[in-house]
């Protein structure tokens, strides 16, 4: 494969940063894949060990061909490398949840709702997840099932995003999600937002 200027500086970077910009299609995987395999191969002072690399993808289809692609590249250019499978390649939501259920023993056995499952959770019990008594940012009250979408994308985003009171002022969901979390917690479920909220709480505290 021809590599252009950018492409062949970005695939032999190896120390700070680096943003990659490109449209679909224009061999983004391939770089990154040629990339790492430059991170593994041995260098004074500059080789990295497979364990301490962690490649997120969006989607496991494209993490399963990110994968294929990084164990190909290194077996043509470097052969067989001990720990390889060490190496974690996903999404950041399988990564933070693996963390989750490796260093906190609580989570160990929690299972995951998916959003259609998160969804009929939170209308399942309206009331004890906050959403009937919560209002909007107009001061509306929420109602089950006509509001209950629009429910499970303000929490994803408060929890994501730092809160603005001002804005907030007539809004009440902040109150609701915190009795949606307790539930969650005590029902022994996780949602997409919360795996990461979660770990990131746990990477910042302990």
């Amino acid at each position: 494969m021809q590599f252009t200027k950018q492409q062949c500086a970005a695939i032999d970077h190896k120390r700070g940063n680096l943003q990659l910009i490109a449209c679909a299609g224009s061999g983004k995987t391939e770089v990154i894949a040629r990339r790492i395999v430059t991170l593994l191969r041995p260098c004074q002072n500059s080789s990295v060990l497979p364990r301490n690399i962690i490649a997120f993808t969006f989607t496991e289809k494209a993490a399963a061909e990110l994968k294929e692609r990084i164990h190909d590249r290194c077996r043509e250019e470097l052969g067989e490398i001990t720990g390889l499978a060490e190496m974690y390649v996903g999404t950041i939501h399988g990564w933070c949840l693996d963390l989750l259920k490796a260093e906190v023993p609580k989570y160990s056995k929690f299972e995951v709702l998916n959003e259609v499952q998160q969804t009929l959770f939170i209308d399942r019990h309206s009331s004890k997840c906050g959403l009937t008594s919560s209002t909007d940012l107009n001061g509306q009250q929420l109602r089950r099932w006509q509001d209950t979408r629009l429910y499970v994308s303000a929490i994803s985003i408060l929890r994501e995003a730092a809160m603005n009171k001002r804005a907030l002022k007539d809004c009440t969901v902040p109150v609701g999600m915190e009795a949606y979390r307790a539930l969650l917690d005590e029902s022994g479920y996780l949602d997409y937002s919360g795996i990461l909220a979660e770990a990131d709480c746990v990477l910042r505290k302990d």
